[in-house]
């Protein structure tokens, strides 16, 4: 078992993990921490691609798009 100190400022360093991961944490009755590992759900935009398809342009694009999601852009366009 390996043991951290916590440095004056509240900072732990973790020697296997990589800057600016983020990770929850849970703290049980018992006293102990768990850490999990937070993944992005997307870090980057998505990329849409303007196509004609049966003499209309659409938008098509590398993740699925849900309904509710167009509504919310309809609704915001003037």
């Amino acid at each position: 078992m390996k043991t951290l100190t916590v440095d004056d400022y509240q900072r732990v360093r973790l020697p296997d993990v990589q800057p600016r991961t983020k990770f929850a944490y849970e703290k049980d009755a018992q006293g102990r921490i768990t850490l999990t590992k937070i993944e992005p759900a997307h870090a980057l935009p998505a990329k849409v691609r303007f196509m004609k398809r049966n003499g209309r342009t659409v938008a098509v694009t590398d993740r699925p798009i849900s309904l509710q999601a167009i509504k919310q852009a309809l609704a915001d366009f003037p």
